[in-house]
């Protein structure tokens, strides 16, 4: 069973010419909302599996800025369930999406 326990809607500005500095301090604050919508509403002793997906490589990306803060703040919960995260390919970025990654998966 799928619950949304966060919805998480944020503008992100598209990469400019020459700078592109308000473009990766938008990204970095849209990881951050997600990394702590996580470790807010998260029961890891529930949960057997987190997926994390996205059509290009913001899944990897962020998963590696959510291991580096989780190590920078000590969040233990976050470093003792790593296994527990699965980077998945996904056709969107829409819950609709939601059907083909759990059925690539499987």
């Amino acid at each position: 069973m799928t619950i949304t326990r966060a919805k998480i809607e944020q503008n992100i500005p598209r990469k400019r010419k020459g700078s592109c500095s308000q473009h990766e301090k938008m990204l970095l604050r849209f990881y951050d909302v997600v990394l702590q919508a996580i470790v807010r509403h998260t029961k890891f002793d529930i949960v057997k599996c987190v997926l994390i997906a996205s059509p290009g490589f913001v899944k990897d990306q962020f998963f590696d800025y959510m291991m580096a803060e989780a190590i920078k703040q000590d969040i233990r919960v976050l470093i003792e369930n790593k296994a527990k995260f699965l980077l998945v390919h996904s056709s969107s970025g829409h819950r609709y999406a939601l059907k083909g990654i759990v059925g690539n998966v499987l």
